[in-house]
């Protein structure tokens, strides 16, 4: 059976503009995220990926859907194969910040703020760019 893991991935949103990373083993541009700790909830793993990867320890997950039980933030939900690590299934969640600073970080080389489609760098795969759309939009 192939393997499954669960993941989150955070659309970090300032004043308009969403944070894309350099992820430095894939070497794509990606939000900031991570694969859920045993026992974790995903919103649970969204806060401590947003602290671990931008040191943000003060943010907001707006309210996004009106269904009862949806998360704060919950942005959307999509499943992908990543090679030899499996079936990623991933929570992508919408998280306002205060500012743009970012400290040195160990899994990205770059970052990059956007405020349209047309500034993200090549090597953005195009279910990012597709999230990217909605997260710069929704809520504005």
């Amino acid at each position: 059976m192939k393997r499954r893991a669960f993941s989150v991935s955070l659309y970090c949103r300032h004043e308009g503009s969403v944070l894309l990373v350099k992820h430095k083993r894939l070497g794509m541009w990606l939000p900031v995220g991570g694969e859920l700790e045993p026992g974790e909830t995903p919103m649970e793993a969204a806060c401590r990926e947003l602290e671990e990867e931008t040191g943000h320890t003060e943010y907001l997950f707006p309210v996004i859907h009106k269904v009862l039980g949806a998360p704060q933030g919950l942005l959307l939900y999509e499943e992908h194969n990543v090679g030899a690590k499996g079936l990623h299934m991933n929570f992508a969640f919408l998280v306002e910040v205060p500012s743009k600073d970012l400290p040195p970080n160990r899994e990205f080389t770059g970052h990059i703020w956007v405020e349209s489609l047309t500034e993200v760098p090549p090597g953005c795969p195009q279910n990012v760019q597709e999230a990217l759309a909605f997260a710069l939009t929704v809520g504005v």
